[in-house]
């Protein structure tokens, strides 16, 4: 058999080629959903969250705004200025000590509504990339957990859902936060936390996006590594 342009014998050897490189680049992977973890501060991220990634932000509600790369379906802000109860993640207040709450003064502000079965979506709206790791903190409510998550085309990207989790009080106790979140290469438009029972309160909202793409010049000395390491593989095979 002739040689084609590449040097190749066979056109398999170049489509071979072309696929290692390829997948050097880039791969492809499912939806990776993590929690339900318990969360107390920051450091409670679970391991590998931003794996690939970089993390961009961790919106903690507590200069009293949401994020404007970010637009919440429902709720309100429970600020300082709401005598009910609040239920923050614990080192808000800048102490971990089981509690969160009103009686932290200019402290613990969280993302409320009355209604958990509507459910909190919130979705990405900012300039950039879409995240590809996105996740919040579920601090009170009553019933089953379910999390959700919606890709860049406004596809499913599927869900879980935990029950035995709430404590049954809404004195801003710390002990049942749980994080959730979901981690997809494929970029993520938005996510959905809900409970069946009672209101529903969240906070600590955050998101990562992918490492920097290769530059054009990159791709193609990847894609000539690739082309060599078959080319070898094929005299070998003479």
């Amino acid at each position: 058999m002739r040689p084609n342009s590449t040097g190749f014998r066979s056109p398999a050897l170049l489509t071979a080629a072309l696929a290692m490189a390829a997948a050097t680049s880039a791969q492809a992977a499912a939806p990776v959903f993590f929690g339900p973890t318990a969360y107390l501060s920051a450091a409670d991220v679970p391991a590998g969250f931003y794996a690939g990634g970089v993390a961009t932000l961790l919106e903690t509600l507590e200069d009293r705004s949401l994020d404007a790369s970010l637009a919440a379906s429902r709720g309100l802000l429970l600020d300082v200025g709401f005598a009910g109860a609040r239920d923050a993640v614990d080192a808000d207040d800048g102490v971990i000590d089981g509690t969160c709450g009103p009686q932290t003064a200019g402290r613990c502000v969280s993302w409320f509504d009355g209604a958990g079965s509507f459910g909190l979506t919130f979705t990405y709206q900012g300039a950039g990339p879409l995240p590809t790791a996105f996740g919040l903190v579920w601090t009170d409510g009553g019933g089953t957990i379910t999390f959700s998550a919606v890709g860049a085309d406004g596809q499913s990207l599927g869900s879980i859902s935990a029950t035995g989790i709430a404590d049954n009080s809404f004195g801003a106790t710390t002990g049942e936060d749980r994080f959730f979140g979901v981690q997809f290469d494929g970029g993520i438009r938005s996510i959905r936390i809900a409970n069946s029972s009672g209101g529903i309160e969240v906070d600590h909202i955050q998101y990562g996006t992918a490492a920097a793409v290769p530059e054009p010049g990159s791709w193609a000395l990847m894609l000539g590594g690739g082309l060599l390491l078959a080319r070898r593989l094929a005299r070998r095979g003479r």
